[in-house]
């Protein structure tokens, strides 16, 4: 029987009403779309279980999305055990992440489908952009979504590649409820993690409001030891002298946050939810580690702890109004981020010749995020539907290497060397940029089987920019204390898509989508750096780049709804694409836009239900991503692969859920997770990894306990090669080794 295409309402009423009959990005949890959820229907047999997903800014069913995408859910993210960005990040075809920056805290990105570099691909959290670089904790969301392909109409800029979405849970009026919940572990090679969280939702009055909270604290145990070599008889490259002694556990951190929320229902049509997200993350060191992947012990002269920190909060107000003809619905948020690195950076400055003295380099950042976006979700009668809204954001940031790093004044590197109370080097930069945005997105059904979708996006960026570099380097130079000019930036445009769905019938959606996705353009604000080390006609910025993404895709229900079988194929064309092309030296440098790029590939996702309780679930991803033009980057070449894309992506997971005897439950799940090769954004090879977890409990009424074996193999795995603050290293990322742990959960 053809499905009619009607309002969201109805069609969420009948897709609710099949006893959820199709695909569920629960079922497959593992390789970015679908996990093994089970639904029982009148005769107690096995389904594949659909939720619901806000991708194109109303709800829908996923199976009904016409694009390529992946969704976590609250039981997704406790099954997997995940807590951290790495922890499901691996397990979607076609995301890749690595560390492309200075530091920890403000270094690591990710990107979708090949797209590679800064602001390629965004971060939400429910309708706001953070910054990339964060790592908001799991452990109370609703769900997670991974949109592939550009989201320029309706999510706007830095999302070329696609997004990364979490979706917070909302207080419930209607129950009381909560959950208590802690992990205890051991690391191979170091010490124990410790995990304890916990979440309530209280509904309050006559049943027209509710307080949903949760808090948590991870303490994550460090793996990585450090040799303190006083004399620096092995750091010079020699032999032991005997007065070497060992810091253990060097990368040890912890996290601490909460979430609170208020859900009002004020009047009959009008929601009230405000809210506040606080996270605060401290580690003792990175996990980073010298020049081989599997060397867990750093040489150092001194022993100077690596220190870091990270911490936000996000305050938000949500208005939704309900109209005859649909809602309005409203988004005011507030973020905070201020974040430090400290780095060892006694080997940068050596040649000086006075590595006795220990020396530490501080990066530090401050940002302030406003951001409001007011939309209209259509619930028309007839065929026409539309999303249609307006976007604003001011971001202010500063930031950079503080006046005591590298030296502090009156020490005696500075004594020796007369800096005159002054650092070695300091930084400071300020930025400040405001964008505004009108989007739509409308549908027509041209039949029951049929329906076209057209939208876009109109933007505005202005972009203003100043940076004062100083310290004794600059005395080298005769210069001393340096100020770049203010520069500034201005940009509009518009991005467009289109696309088609046909239903042949309601198991089977066709889709194909054009789309166009941009990034916003940036300032060189070194420029004036280069000119004072003798590099002139430097330009003051670069503009923005953008692509152009072609999709077809399939999401199939098979077998009475115990197979899903979904498969995307795309093509990008990236233009203009932005990249280094100066390099000024002492680590100063401009980039412009030139050259082309392209990346094409697939992903294919497949669950099956073969019984009750259990669920087998497989997913590939294909991404053959490159340089197709240099342009005037010297760095690059024509053929060379985009960085940091693995060009294969695997998953395979087993789910097994099964009654022992009346009101206990057994369980167990593995899951098996393929990274190919790659190249890191220094050119370097990353070899392919393979990471295999277990996990098994049981469940009594309202308390589970279970055993896990996390990275059961201890594959080292090489994230990235980060550039490190001071120059003087070849760091590597690693991940965690293996780890083994209980698990409790008192749900209430």
């Amino acid at each position: 029987m053809a499905r009619k295409f009607s309002s969201i309402r109805e069609n969420t009423g009948q897709i609710l009403a099949k006893s959820a009959a199709c695909l569920s990005a629960s079922a497959l949890v593992l390789f970015g779309g679908v996990h093994g959820a089970v639904a029982q229907d009148e005769n107690e047999s096995a389904l594949v279980e659909e939720i619901i997903v806000t991708a194109t800014k109303r709800q829908t069913a996923i199976q009904d999305v016409p694009i390529s995408m992946a969704a976590f859910t609250a039981e997704d993210i406790i099954e997997m055990g995940a807590v951290e960005f790495a922890d499901y990040a691996t397990a979607v075809p076609n995301l890749s992440f690595g560390f492309s920056g200075e530091g920890r805290q403000t270094s690591r990105q990710f990107q979708v489908r090949g797209i590679f570099g800064a602001s390629t691909s965004a971060l939400y959290i429910n309708d706001t952009p953070v910054p990339i670089t964060m790592d908001p904790r799991v452990l109370d969301v609703e769900r997670i979504e991974v949109l592939r392909g550009p989201q320029g109409s309706l999510f706007g800029s830095r999302s070329m590649g696609g997004l990364v979405r979490l979706v917070t849970r909302k207080p419930d009026p209607e129950q009381a409820d909560g959950s208590l919940h802690t992990r205890v572990g051991t690391v191979k090679g170091g010490g124990e993690d410790y995990l304890v969280d916990g979440s309530f939702n209280i509904p309050l009055g006559d049943g027209k409001a509710a307080l949903r909270g949760s808090a948590y604290y991870v303490a994550d145990a460090g793996f990585i030891d450090r040799l303190v070599d006083p004399d620096n008889s092995i750091v010079g490259g020699g032999d032991s002298s005997g007065d070497e002694y060992t810091s253990k556990e060097i990368n040890e951190d912890e996290t601490t946050g909460f979430q609170l929320s208020l859900g009002m229902q004020a009047a009959d049509n009008i929601y009230i939810n405000p809210g506040i997200i606080y996270q605060k993350f401290k580690s003792d060191g990175p996990a980073f580690v010298d020049n081989e992947i599997d060397n867990f012990v750093k040489v150092r002269q001194h022993n100077l702890d690596e220190e870091g920190e990270d911490e936000y909060y996000l305050l938000s107000l949500d208005l939704e109004i309900g109209l005859d003809s649909g809602s309005i619905l409203s988004s005011t948020t507030f973020f905070n981020r201020e974040t430090e690195d400290l780095e060892d950076g006694t080997q940068a400055i050596a040649f000086l010749g006075l590595s006795t003295v220990p020396v530490r380099t501080i990066e530090a950042g401050d940002e302030d995020r406003i951001t409001q976006e007011l939309r209209f979700v259509s619930d028309f009668s007839g065929p026409f539907q539309l999303v249609a809204g307006a976007f604003y954001q001011n971001v202010d940031r500063e930031g950079g290497f503080p006046p005591e790093s590298f030296v502090e004044p009156g020490t005696a590197m500075d004594l020796f060397f007369g800096f005159g109370g002054r650092s070695f080097f300091s930084l400071e930069f300020l930025s400040e940029s405001e964008e505004i945005g009108v989007f739509g997105e409308a549908s027509y059904d041209i039949s029951d089987q049929l329906r076209f979708i057209a939208g876009g996006r109109w933007f505005d960026i202005d972009i203003e920019s100043s940076r004062r570099d100083g310290g004794a380097l600059f005395d080298l130079y005769g210069t001393g204390e340096i100020a770049g000019a203010e520069l500034s930036l201005s940009e509009n445009g518009f991005n467009p898509r289109v696309g088609l769905q046909w239903y042949p019938n309601e198991d089977l959606n066709f889709y194909a989508n054009a789309a166009k996705g941009y990034r916003p353009g940036g300032i060189n604000s070194a420029a004036t750096a280069c000119e004072i080390l003798g590099v002139t006609n430097v330009p003051s910025s670069y503009k923005s780049d953008d692509l152009w993404s072609f999709e077809l895709g399939a999401k199939t229900n098979l077998a009475d709804n115990r197979v899903v079988l979904n498969v995307a194929a795309f093509y990008m064309d990236w233009n203009d694409f932005r990249s280094p092309t100066i390099n000024c030296g002492l680590g100063f440098g401009a980039s412009e836009n030139t050259g082309e790029a392209e990346s094409k590939g697939f992903e294919l996702d497949l669950v099956l239900m073969p019984a009750d309780g259990l669920s087998i679930s497989a997913g590939i991803g294909y991404t053959d991503a490159e340089i197709t033009d240099a342009g005037a980057a010297t760095s690059i070449a024509k053929g060379d692969p985009l960085p940091n894309v693995p060009e294969w992506t695997g998953v395979v997971a087993i789910n097994h859920d099964f009654e022992l005897t009346n009101g206990l439950d057994l369980f167990w799940r593995a899951d098996f997770r393929f990274i190919d090769s790659s190249i890191s954004r220094s050119g370097l090879h990353r070899p392919s990894y393979e990471l295999l977890n277990l996990r098994g409990g049981v469940r009594l009424n309202r308390l589970e306990a279970a055993v896990y074996l996390d990275n059961v193999t201890n594959e080292h795995a090489n994230l990235a090669d980060p550039n490190e603050l001071s120059d003087g290293l070849d760091l590597l990322a690693v991940n965690r080794p293996f780890t083994a742990g209980v698990d409790l959960r008192y749900r209430f």
